[in-house]
């Protein structure tokens, strides 16, 4: 009877002191899921970045990774389970919605919703054909698009056609890496790929150009600044960024050019729960860019200032708990375009 009265008094005290048991931390955890995309890519690295970040900051959530068959495969995984997936996607996928002919012939997805920016993809068309200087130049020639099926494609084949020479090459569709090796053997004239970018206007060659360069100088063309507009208006994942001389090469790029950014980030399914979203936000938030840098350079774009930079305010939506996070902090969701201006 003593021994109870003992261990009542000592739990009350520890009441009183503010000194209680954190519950929470010897619960069952929650795990979620992160879709990664291809394990070759940054995404997946800064996704085993985040799961780590996640299992060492929070009480109570914990992450694993999966890697799928690219962004398309991230959206499908929270399309198909979207309490258990976070993923990794791109503005591109905004073909997904219903009335896309890209989304309908998937079956159209609409429950997506923006939690955190993660980086730019910066897009230009390269050439060895120093007479390939304007879109009109690239008619009768054969061109590297975004592989069959992929949603960038769809974002690549709308500038030709915009530009009134998509009936006039052929094309060669493939992902970026296999449209490079096509450009370096001779196989393609020209092709789309996208640059190094670290937010704001850091732009460089990247490791794409520098593998074409092994074989000889690499000419850039751009596009400009109202075609980009124009089609980021009727729902292309198009937001113009602009490229002054010799940025990429003094010889190769002597003019300014408007390139376009195809954004990436971090999604959930408006099903996610609002607890999860805001947990995994404020981990993010709480993270310095320095930590996401040493799983990959491009995690150096995780930073306040673009993390609530959605890629389009009036097609995106942000999550519930990721605007309940940002709110607390004063800061409000923004359209990635008007910071980079």
């Amino acid at each position: 009877m003593g021994k109870m009265v003992v261990v009542c008094c000592v739990l009350l005290s520890m009441l009183v002191t503010g000194f209680v048991i954190d519950h929470s931390a010897q619960a069952a955890d929650r795990t979620i899921l992160l879709a990664g995309g291809r394990t070759q890519s940054y995404w997946y690295a800064l996704s085993q970045a985040l799961a780590k970040f996640i299992n060492e900051k929070s009480n109570w959530l914990k992450a694993d990774v999966v890697s799928t068959a690219g962004i398309t495969g991230n959206l499908d995984m929270i399309k198909t389970r979207p309490k258990e997936f976070i993923a990794t996607s791109s503005f591109s996928h905004v073909h997904y919605r219903p009335g896309d002919p890209w989304g309908d012939k998937r079956g159209g997805y609409e429950g997506e919703r923006f939690i955190a920016s993660i980086s730019p993809l910066t897009h230009v068309i390269v050439t060895y054909d120093a007479s390939i200087k304007s879109m009109q130049d690239l008619a009768g020639k054969i061109v590297g698009v975004g592989r069959k099926g992929a949603a960038n494609a769809m974002d690549h084949i709308a500038i030709l056609k915009k530009y009134g020479v998509l009936e006039k090459v052929k094309l060669a569709q493939g992902g970026y890496g296999g449209n490079i090796n096509k450009l370096k053997d001779g196989k393609v004239d020209a092709t789309f790929t996208i640059l190094n970018h670290i937010y704001p206007f850091n732009i460089t060659k990247g490791g794409f150009i520098d593998k074409l360069e092994t074989k000889g100088p690499i000419y850039y063309m751009g596009f400009d600044k109202e075609t980009i507009m124009e089609l980021r208006g009727k729902g292309y994942a198009k937001v113009p960024l602009w490229i002054p001389a010799g940025t990429l090469d003094a010889k190769t790029q002597p003019k300014g050019l408007w390139s376009y950014n195809d954004p990436t980030f971090y999604a959930a399914d408006k099903a996610m729960d609002e607890e999860v979203v805001y947990e995994v936000t404020r981990i993010i938030w709480e993270t310095p860019p320095e930590e996401w840098a040493k799983w990959h350079p491009m995690g150096a774009n995780l930073n306040h200032k673009f993390l609530p930079g959605v890629p389009s305010l009036e097609l995106y939506k942000p999550h519930a708990g990721a605007k309940k996070f940002y709110d607390k902090q004063g800061v409000g969701i923004k359209d990635i375009f008007e910071l980079l201006r």
